[in-house]
C-alpha cells in the first residue's frame, strides 16, 4: 500500500509547479530582491555623477540690486564743478552666463570614477547574491515542502497498517486465540501511529506556509509541487573543480573584491588633491550701467589651485581608505576558506545522502517481508504480538528513511550548486 502511495505522490499532474517556476515567482514578489536591485539601480547612478564631474558646469545667473545712492569716485573738479564722479546707478539688472571646467586634477576625477565603477560592480554582485541566496531558500523551502508530503503519506500508511493489524487480533480475541494483552497493546500502537500522523500532517501546514510566504502567497494555499527528477551521482573527480569554480564564481568574493578596489581608487582620489588642480573657466555677462561705455561682454581665464599645507587632513583620509581596502582583502581572503568549506561540506552531505539511498533500498524490500513473515508467524501462534508491531514499525522507519536520504541528497545538490556559484 505505501509503495502505490509513493508511487501515485510521484506520478504529479503535469500541472504541478516545477522548481524553476517557483524560483520565477519568488523573485518577482521578494522584498530582498528588490531593495538589492535598487541598490545597484543607485550605484549606476553613482557611477554617471561621477563620470558627469569631467564635463563642463554651465550656469546662469541674474539679478537686481538697489542702492541708497549712486556711488561716485571721490574726484573733485573745482572749475568743472565735479564734486565726486558716478560710476555705477543705484539700480541696476546684471544677468550672467558662465562655465567651468576641469583641465588638470592629477586624478582625481579619475580615480573616483574608477571608484564609483567599483561600487557598481559590488553592487551588481550584491544583487546577484541575493537572488541565489533566494532561489537557495525557495529550494529548501521547496525540498521541504515534498519531504513532508511525503512522510505524511508514510504515517498515513502506518496507520493504516497498525488498523488492519488491530483488526486481526481483536478478531483473534473473540476466537480466543489472542490475548486481552495483544489488543491493548495494539490499540496503544494504533494511538501512537494516529499521534504521528497528525504530526506529519501538521508538518505538512508548516512546510507549506513556509513555502508560500517565499513565493508571497497566502500562506494556507494548497501546495502542489513537481518532482525533483535529479539523479546525478557524486565522483571523486568532482571535488576539485568544485572548489576552483566556488572561488571563482561566488558572488560574495566579487563583492568584496569591487568593494577593496572601491577603497583604494577612493583613497587615490583623496591624495589627489594635494597636487595642484587646474580649471578653466569663461563666459558672459551683462551689467545695467549708463556710466559704462559697453555694460556686456565674454570673459575666459584658466584657474590654479594648490593647497600647501592642510595639517595632514587629505593624508590621514587617504590612508583610512586604504586600511579600509586592506581589512576587505582580509575579508575576502576569509570568505574564500570558508567558501571551500561550504563546498566540500555540501559535497560530502551529497555523497553521503547517494549512498544512504541504496542502503534504504535494500532494507525497504527485507522490511517489507518481515512485516509479512511476522503476520503470519502471529496468526499462527509462533509470534508475538510485539513481533508484528515491531515489524510494522521497522517497515515504516525504512520507507522513511529512503524518502529522508532521497530528499537530503536532492538539498545537498542544491546546496553543492551555490556554494559553487552555479545555482
Amino acid at each position: 500500500m505505501i509503495t502505490c502511495l509513493i508511487g501515485a505522490m510521484c506520478n504529479r499532474s503535469i500541472a504541478s509547479e516545477t522548481l524553476a517556476q517557483a524560483w520565477a515567482s519568488a523573485q518577482q514578489v521578494d522584498h530582498t530582491v528588490a531593495a538589492a536591485a535598487e541598490r545597484e539601480s543607485a550605484a549606476r547612478d553613482g557611477l554617471a555623477a561621477a563620470e558627469a564631474h569631467r564635463l563642463p558646469n554651465v550656469s546662469l545667473s541674474a539679478g537686481y540690486t538697489r542702492l541708497q545712492s549712486e556711488p561716485a569716485a571721490a574726484i573733485t573738479v573745482p572749475a568743472l564743478h565735479i564734486n565726486g564722479l558716478p560710476f555705477a546707478q543705484d539700480e541696476a539688472y546684471s544677468a550672467a552666463v558662465s562655465f567651468s571646467a576641469p583641465l588638470y586634477t592629477a586624478g582625481r576625477i579619475s580615480h573616483g570614477i574608477a571608484a564609483a565603477g567599483a561600487m557598481t560592480d559590488a553592487a551588481r554582485a550584491a544583487s546577484a547574491l541575493s537572488r541565489q541566496e533566494l532561489k537557495l531558500a525557495v529550494a529548501e523551502a521547496y525540498v521541504n515542502v515534498l519531504r513532508a508530503q511525503h512522510l505524511n503519506g508514510v504515517a498515513t500508511s502506518h496507520v493504516t497498517a497498525i488498523t488492519r493489524h488491530v483488526d486481526d487480533v481483536e478478531q483473534l480475541y473473540k476466537q480466543g486465540y489472542a490475548a486481552k494483552h495483544d489488543v491493548l497493546a495494539s490499540q496503544v500502537a494504533l494511538a501512537d501511529a494516529r499521534q504521528q500522523a497528525l504530526q506529519a500532517a501538521n508538518g505538512v501546514a508548516l512546510a507549506g506556509a513556509a513555502y508560500n510566504r517565499l513565493l508571497g502567497r497566502p500562506q494556507d494555499t494548497p501546495t502542489d509541487l513537481a518532482e525533483l527528477n535529479d539523479t546525478q551521482e557524486p565522483s571523486a573527480g568532482q571535488l576539485a573543480g568544485l572548489i576552483a569554480a566556488g572561488r571563482a564564481q561566488r558572488n560574495e568574493l566579487t563583492q568584496l573584491g569591487a568593494q577593496e578596489t572601491a577603497l583604494r581608487r577612493q583613497a587615490d582620489s583623496v591624495a589627489a588633491q594635494r597636487a595642484p588642480q587646474v580649471g578653466l573657466n569663461g563666459g558672459w555677462g551683462k551689467l545695467q550701467n549708463r556710466y559704462l561705455v559697453d555694460d556686456k561682454g565674454w570673459w575666459i581665464g584658466v584657474a590654479l589651485k594648490w593647497d600647501l599645507f592642510d595639517g595632514g587632513k587629505v593624508k590621514r583620509e587617504s590612508s583610512q581608505l586604504a586600511s579600509n581596502a586592506r581589512a576587505v582583502a582580509e575579508l575576502r581572503a576569509d570568505a574564500a576558506d570558508k567558501i571551500e568549506l561550504q563546498v566540500r561540506q555540501a559535497w560530502l552531505r551529497w555523497q553521503e545522502a547517494a549512498a544512504r539511498i541504496d542502503v534504504a533500498r535494500a532494507a525497504l524490500a527485507q522490511a517489507d517481508e518481515t512485516l509479512d513473515l511476522s503476520r503470519e508467524r502471529y496468526r499462527a501462534g509462533l509470534a508475538p504480538n510485539s513481533e508484528v508491531l515491531d515489524a510494522e514499525t521497522r517497515r515504516a522507519s525504512a520507507y522513511a528513511n529512503r524518502d529522508n536520504a532521497w530528499y537530503d541528497r536532492a538539498l545537498a545538490r542544491l546546496r553543492l550548486q551555490y556554494a559553487s556559484g552555479s545555482l
